[in-house]
């Protein structure tokens, strides 16, 4: 097939998730045969290739993403010129212009959907529709829902009920062979103040609220945890760096996502201590793809994380991992200190994890959407 994967926001190469995922599944589905284009925001980056994938790279006027619905003339031109089998387009909510270059072109359409469609409870945006008594935010998303035809999500639960039907639940995944237990470095766990005796405690991501990492951090002041000489907690990410004043342990700061492979493999536990009540959307379920947990599973580190769906679908207690009470520091310093006094507990959940993680890879993700384009096309 020829695909063209609409994705006008993001950036390649880049380092965030939405740049992470849009590579991997252009160059797992070309891994598979296909040929994938890619569609990405101009940010005066020179290459046209992805390793096995194109790179197109577009502008539109004023530059912001609130804008991007404004490329579509672009993608129109794209699409006369590549002449697609199938168009996919990663959602967002002022996008849609390859959903709509292929309604009018009648190409078969596919809408990754990677955040809620819906408006939540208190959403000031849904506030801020209803002043305009039509709605024109609701009804253009609605509008592309219907245009698509057909949906992928990881939860059916953040598109309009009307689309349910033509959705499919995709979970997202990790790079396995990038993330491989073999790149634990006992250089760089010496470089944080590690021996080979210690038990490094891995927070990874963006440091924003709803990622619990102000519950890691109160937990690691515990005395049940502060003064154990043999547990020690590494934060990569965030803007802060440098030795933590409160608690045994180091802020990396931001980490370039080549280097990931190695910190993640380098700890011996990784933590996901989402705090949900910090993200008003997440009312409608937990919809946000946990790449941290798949990458650390793939690097055969054990994960301590909240015991809700999906994350208790992707990790089983006692298996690949624990799980504990969310919003709550002692329960989690609980939780780390049971994997901190049981190394072989805790080899044999890496073992398991690694094993588990193959099902949760991009190729098995690619390998799901390869199936559903193949089917929009035969329709």
């Amino acid at each position: 097939m020829r695909i063209l994967y609409v994705a006008s926001d993001q950036t390649l190469p880049g380092e965030t998730g939405g740049s992470v995922h849009v590579h991997e599944v252009s160059r797992e589905l070309a891994k598979q045969g296909h040929e994938v284009h890619a569609v990405v925001q101009d940010r005066g980056e020179g290459t046209t290739s992805g390793d096995g994938y194109s790179i197109h790279r577009i502008r539109w006027s004023p530059s912001h993403r609130f804008f991007r619905f404004r490329a579509l003339p672009q993608i129109e031109a794209l699409m006369a010129r590549l002449k697609p089998d199938v168009l996919m387009e990663r959602y967002y909510n002022f996008g849609g212009e390859g959903i709509l270059a292929a309604e009018t072109a009648r190409v078969p359409s596919l809408l990754e959907v990677n955040s809620p469609v819906l408006d939540h409870e208190d959403s000031a945006k849904a506030r801020l529709d209803a002043l305009l008594v039509v709605r024109p935010m609701r009804a253009y998303r609605e509008r592309l829902v219907r245009s698509a035809s057909a949906l992928i999500s990881p939860l059916k639960e953040i598109v309009p009920e009307f689309a349910r039907a033509k959705t499919h639940v995709v979970t997202w995944g990790a790079n396995v062979d990038a993330f491989h237990p073999s790149r634990r470095s006992e250089a760089r766990r010496a470089s944080w103040g590690a021996t080979p005796e210690t038990t490094v405690v891995l927070f990874s991501g963006s440091h924003r609220p709803w990622h619990g990492v102000g519950t890691l951090k109160e937990a690691a002041r515990l005395f049940s945890l502060k003064d154990r000489p043999d547990v020690l907690f590494v934060l990569a990410g965030g803007e802060a760096k440098g030795v933590a004043p409160d608690f045994r342990g180091l802020n990396l700061g931001r980490v370039p996502y080549r280097d990931m492979p190695e910190v993640t493999a380098s700890a011996d536990i990784s933590v996901a201590p989402y705090d949900r009540s910090r993200l008003r959307s997440l009312r409608l379920g937990f919809f946000w793809s946990p790449l941290k947990i798949f990458e650390a599973m793939a690097s055969g580190v054990p994960m301590i994380t909240l015991d809700i769906q999906p994350l208790n679908q992707i990790v089983r207690s006692g298996l690949d991992g624990v799980f504990f009470k969310e919003k709550d520091p002692a329960d989690l310093a609980r939780a780390i200190w049971s994997l901190a006094e049981n190394r072989e507990r805790r080899l044999g959940m890496a073992k398991n994890a690694r094993d588990r993680a193959r099902l949760f890879s991009w190729a098995a993700h690619a390998a799901q959407v390869e199936s559903i384009l193949l089917n929009l096309r035969r329709a």
